[in-house]
């Protein structure tokens, strides 16, 4: 479940990945970057769910990588696609930024509810925002 669930979130980081690249190199690279970084911590996920299943390690990290490769495979038609709309740029980084945050809300959050405190999860969630708003100033 978690590795089809993880796939289907790659679509859409894909999809943020190309449309941001639509609003120039600087920002589709400052996009990669931070899905790329938050990507570390999925692959773990899905690698920490296998293994006590009985994957071997080898194969919990395959399919690890198996659930990002639909991000390049989208990435290229969403950024031809903004290329040819550009007007369109603003509904498309919406979208994008919708699905990852239906995707966190709507599946992570409740699953991590289930295993953990709500008091960790919440502290969890604060700190990994205020990550991404620090990483954006930084880098952005």
């Amino acid at each position: 479940m978690i590795v089809g669930v993880m796939t289907l979130h790659s679509f859409a980081e894909g999809i943020g990945v190309g449309v941001s690249f639509g609003g120039g190199e600087q920002f589709g690279a400052f996009i990669s970057l931070a899905i790329a970084v938050h990507n570390i911590p999925e692959g773990l996920a899905i690698s920490l769910v296998l293994v006590p299943r009985g994957v071997k390690v080898w194969k919990a990290g395959l399919w690890s990588i198996f659930s990002s490769l639909p991000q390049p495979l989208v990435a290229v038609p969403a950024f031809l696609f903004v290329q040819a709309f550009q007007p369109f740029l603003p509904v498309g980084l919406g979208l994008a930024a919708g699905a990852m945050i239906w995707m966190l809300t709507s599946e992570l959050i409740p699953d991590a509810l289930e295993d953990a405190k709500k008091e960790h999860v919440a502290t969890i969630v604060t700190v990994a925002i205020a990550g991404m708003i620090a990483f954006q100033a930084l880098v952005g």
